[in-house]
């Protein structure tokens, strides 16, 4: 009877773990689709990899969050969409879209590493891009 009811304890957590991963890539795509440098700053990990069309270096997350409010500044988001996404074999999840702007369009690349019990982002990747979106 105890088996049983870990089983099903356990079948009950595991979809919640899922969400909460989800979770973290969908507030990312709505601080992107947003312009919410703040926001999305929050899901970085202490250092991240990022890349915009005015360079590509590893910043703290407050240096992070300086660099993304002036590319959001320059270019207002219009909407966001995620065209792909998978998983490395580290484990680490990554989602490729389109985001969408006043000026024009940006290919968007952001991964996920798990540290402890979150999903933090370890990379973002915003080049120029085009799209028939």
């Amino acid at each position: 009877m105890l088996r049983k009811v870990l089983w099903l304890v356990a079948l009950l957590f595991v979809p919640l773990l899922s969400v909460g991963q989800a979770d973290v890539k969908d507030q990312v795509v709505l601080a992107l689709k947003t312009g919410n440098s703040r926001s999305l700053a929050q899901h970085f990990i202490a250092n991240i990899d990022l890349t915009t069309p005015s360079g590509s270096e590893i910043y703290s997350k407050a240096q992070a969050e300086q660099i993304l409010r002036k590319f959001f500044d320059e270019q207002q988001p219009v909407d966001m969409v995620i065209e792909h996404s998978g998983e490395s074999k580290q484990g680490d999840k990554y989602h490729i879209g389109i985001l969408r702007t006043q000026k024009g369009y940006f290919r968007v690349t952001f991964f996920l590493k798990k540290t402890g019990d979150l999903l933090q982002v370890k990379q973002l990747r915003i080049e120029t891009g085009t799209s028939d979106y």
